[in-house]
C-alpha cells in the first residue's frame, strides 16, 4: 500500500489469523509516529451544561486527517452514544471567549451538554 502522508510504499506483516483480512492501512509506521495521536479531554462549565472539548493532536498538522479515520471513528462511536451530550465536530478549533459563548448559546437552545471532537485546539 501507499502512505497519503509520504507516499511510500509499505506493507502489513500479516499472521495466520488476518491473512485474508481486507482492512486497508493508509499510513505507514513512520508517518503514524512523525503525527502522534494525543488525545486531550478538556471539561468546561458553561452557565447550565457541561462542554466536552476531546482533540487528538497537540497542534495542527498540515496533512489529510482522513488517513486517521479509524481513529477518529472509534472516537465517534465512543461519545456519539453518551447520553445526555449532543455531539459538535469541527476539525479545529480556537477557545476564545466568542466561541465560548456560541457553545453556550448552543447548550441552551439544545437543552443539554455538549460533547465537540475536534482534530486540534489552536491558540
Amino acid at each position: 500500500m501507499r502512505c497519503i502522508f509520504c507516499n511510500e510504499l509499505f506493507y502489513i506483516k500479516r499472521t495466520i489469523l488476518d491473512l485474508f483480512n481486507t482492512d486497508k492501512e493508509y499510513i505507514c509506521n513512520r508517518c503514524y509516529k512523525r503525527y502522534p495521536i494525543n488525545l486531550t479531554y478538556e471539561a468546561i462549565q458553561l452557565d447550565k451544561y457541561e462542554c466536552v472539548i476531546i482533540s487528538m493532536f497537540k497542534k495542527r498538522y498540515k496533512i489529510d486527517y482522513n488517513g486517521f479515520y479509524k481513529e477518529y471513528s472509534k472516537l465517534f462511536m465512543a461519545n456519539y452514544i453518551r447520553e445526555g451530550y449532543h455531539a459538535m465536530f469541527f476539525s479545529h478549533i480556537k477557545l476564545t471567549e466568542d466561541f465560548l459563548e456560541l457553545i453556550d448559546a448552543f447548550s441552551k437552545l439544545l437543552d443539554s451538554n455538549i460533547a465537540i471532537l475536534c482534530f486540534s485546539i489552536t491558540e
